[in-house]
């Protein structure tokens, strides 16, 4: 899920060094996988904007999925194509078909 995150440097005293400690802080402390910044003007302010996925849920969906077992959606089939008795799959030729 996609979440948005903004900082304003009014709320730091428009201080730069004050405002990359408050950006750093939420960083390390969430360790955003960020998909979109922007930084824009509101006056004489610095706004920050993020968007970003919360990759502690991220990482909660992927914990849950090892508990229950649940693997990617793909890999039965795979397996089922691995233990078929034929020597060939006949959806993907062995060798490829020769070049004209």
């Amino acid at each position: 899920m996609y979440r948005f995150k903004g900082f304003d440097s009014a709320e730091c005293g428009d201080s730069m060094s004050a405002l990359e400690a408050i950006v750093n802080a939420w960083m390390e402390g969430e360790h955003p996988r960020i998909r979109h910044v922007c930084q824009s003007m509101r006056g004489e302010h610095i706004l920050l904007t993020f968007v970003y996925e919360d990759t502690k849920q991220l990482e909660q969906r992927v914990s849950s999925h090892a508990q229950t077992g649940v693997t990617g959606g793909y890999q039965r089939f795979f397996d089922e194509d691995l233990s078929d008795d034929r020597p060939t799959s006949p959806r993907i030729p062995a060798t490829p078909p020769p070049m004209h």
